[in-house]
């Protein structure tokens, strides 16, 4: 089923409390959320970051889902409380179809190794190249993937990590699911 409803979520930060302070604790509090509306271990809802780019996520974030029902039962007035003076949340809207731009995916990327790794492995496969020669070579290519990222709190282990993400453009919307961050590998929301 197509998505038809969304939630924006706008970040206001100031000289004390930067965005990146806030995009923690915002993702901590909604993944909960997602998580206890979870079923069959897929979330019902997929997001979007409008002002996207390399540099960043942007200020902004659409929560998206199939019914209007499913976003009022996510109450994100209560599950965000206690950043009430951090952001701004619409009230759930219909998805304006005269707008739509088109579609995309935001998905999780996880970096499979470090570049020190990398540079291992190369090495190990190319004889030619030396290892420092094959660690120039992977800092080359990481810096030309660098994707933009949200540092997560772990719930289970309590340490930090980066979420990257992902953006890719697609023709049509597809629905198989959602992770419990909103993230999908296959699953594209509409953007406008």
């Amino acid at each position: 089923m197509d998505m038809e409803y969304y939630q924006e979520i706008t970040l206001l930060p100031d000289c004390e409390v930067p965005v990146t302070f806030l995009w923690t604790k915002l993702f901590g509090m909604l993944h909960l959320a997602f998580v206890n509306q979870q079923k069959e271990n897929n979330a019902e809802f997929g997001i979007s970051f409008p002002q996207y780019s390399e540099n960043g996520v942007g200020e902004k974030m659409r929560i998206f889902a199939e019914k209007k029902e499913m976003l009022e039962a996510l109450q994100l007035d209560r599950v965000l409380n206690r950043m009430r003076d951090y952001v701004h949340i619409v009230s759930v809207r219909k998805i304006p179809v005269r707008r739509l731009t088109g579609y995309a995916i935001y998905s999780r990327y996880q970096p499979d190794a470090s570049v020190e790794q990398k540079a291992r492995r190369y090495a190990k496969r190319h004889p030619e190249s030396s290892y420092e020669e094959a660690l120039e070579f992977m800092k080359q290519r990481t810096e030309k993937y660098q994707l933009p990222f949200i540092q997560i709190k772990s719930l289970s282990n309590g340490q930090f990590f980066p979420l990257f993400i992902r953006k890719k453009t697609v023709e049509e919307e597809s629905n198989y699911g959602f992770g419990t961050y909103g993230l999908s590998a296959k699953s594209s929301v509409p953007e406008f």
